[in-house]
């Protein structure tokens, strides 16, 4: 075969396989720019092994690339790869299918003389780029949709039937599916181009009903989400009042505290002047704040959280400051350090005692906020993006920012960065 074929498919099978990456790393939501070079080389080496030996069942083949791909690379668990690439490849074997019939029954049909690799080309490209349009199309319109759903498991049966039912009928992984396929009357790939198609249309159906329950199931969780984090600013804007309140009215009795205390002490009473010091002390410090953010809803959140956190042995070294010109919602700040404090304790807390410490502070300049911190965590595990992640990246895309962690040497760091 010449050299022209061989660097043909690989080209051919190459702008497949990045239109395929790019839909499955926004489905998944993962970026696998980093790794992409890696998956093109091991897909043009099996493309030529293909091309050269003839090698039956390629597909099967590739679908192990990708889950190799998706599990050693992107670190994503294998049983979360399996709706995504249901779809990929149900949509690969429909573009397969497609291709595959219409250039048997053109070259079986049609007089094409000398022109017929040149139709081969062609008709491989423009299904091609069909297929990368429509990749395109359903990553820009659903591809929020179907990250994370469960839905997307109702499509597995569905998919896995068509992908069997189209390979198995045209034989595509068969040794001799071209002789077969040439065989075929024009009625009859007309007919085998009609049954794909709507294969293709009840595929999408499904798959448009999936992606609106799964975009109805974000709305209703993200109306809850919003309605726990304004029932948290109002708890917290509640406890500053309450609190502004009792240091008003221990101010005002403060006089006769004194008063008492001198009295003691005039009486050389000391040892009840020195219990009654101390009561007065320990009613000090319940109520001072000892974090001043520049945001009172923000100081009684850390007023809140610091005691909660002393309670459990937490050490906590806070150095968050908000510039009064920064313009940031109170909600988006407390979902921000709340999530922040709640993960951070909450790692703390399966650790030592000695090493219970946990640090937090911003960072103010030139109309950029940076929030960092640092907490122990137990081992080194791979990090888990739960709701409180997604919270935090939520709110930093609001003030077109970004949410960036890493685990090293036993200790868990978090930075957030808001445009202000």
């Amino acid at each position: 075969m010449p050299v022209f074929w061989y660097l043909w498919w690989v080209l051919s099978n190459g702008m497949v396989v990045y239109g395929s990456a790019a839909f499955f790393c926004t489905v998944t939501g993962t970026d696998g720019k980093r790794h992409l070079p890696a998956l093109l080389t091991a897909a043009a080496v099996l493309t030529v092994a293909v091309t050269r030996w003839q090698l039956p069942a390629a597909f099967w083949l590739e679908f192990p690339l990708w889950m190799l791909y998706g599990v050693m690379f992107l670190k994503i668990r294998w049983r979360e790869l399996l709706a995504p690439l249901t779809i990929l490849f149900t949509l690969r074997t429909f573009l397969e299918g497609l291709t595959a019939v219409v250039t048997a029954c053109a070259a079986a049909h049609l007089e094409l003389s000398n022109y017929g690799p040149l139709v081969q080309i062609a008709l491989s490209l423009a299904m091609n780029l069909g297929f990368l349009a429509l990749l395109r199309w359903l990553q820009e319109r659903s591809g929020a949709a179907l990250r994370h759903s469960a839905g997307l498991y109702s499509l597995l049966l569905s998919g896995a039937l068509m992908v069997l039912a189209v390979r198995c009928g045209l034989r595509l992984d068969g040794p001799a599916f071209a002789p077969y396929l040439s065989a075929f009357r024009l009625d009859t790939g007309v007919m085998a181009v009609l049954l794909m198609t709507g294969a293709a249309v009840v595929f999408f159906v499904v798959m448009e009903m999936v992606c609106t329950v799964n975009r109805l199931t974000e709305q209703e969780t993200a109306a809850a989400r919003l309605s726990k984090q304004l029932d948290g600013q109002r708890r917290y804007v509640e406890e500053a009042e309450k609190r502004t309140a009792q240091w008003a009215a221990f101010q005002h009795d403060l006089k006769n505290h004194l008063l008492v205390l001198t009295g003691l002490l005039r009486e050389s009473n000391y040892p009840a002047a020195e219990r009654y010091a101390n009561r007065l002390q320990a009613g000090c410090d319940a109520l001072t704040v000892r974090v001043s953010t520049g945001n009172p809803v923000l100081d009684a959140l850390f007023h809140e959280k610091c005691s909660q956190a002393r309670r459990w042995g937490i050490s906590v070294d806070c150095r968050v400051r908000i510039p009064p010109d920064y313009s940031v919602e109170d909600m988006d700040l407390c979902t921000i350090f709340s999530n922040i404090l709640d993960n951070a304790m909450a790692a703390c807390r399966m650790v030592e005692p000695s090493r219970r410490v946990l640090r937090v502070k911003t960072k103010a300049r030139a109309g950029f906020l940076v929030v960092e911190s640092t907490n122990p965590v137990a081992d080194s595990r791979p990090i888990e993006k739960g709701i409180g992640l997604r919270n935090i990246e939520t709110a930093a895309a609001r003030y077109q920012g970004a949410a960036e962690w890493e685990i090293a040497d036993g200790i868990f760091r978090i930075s957030v960065l808001l445009c202000c």
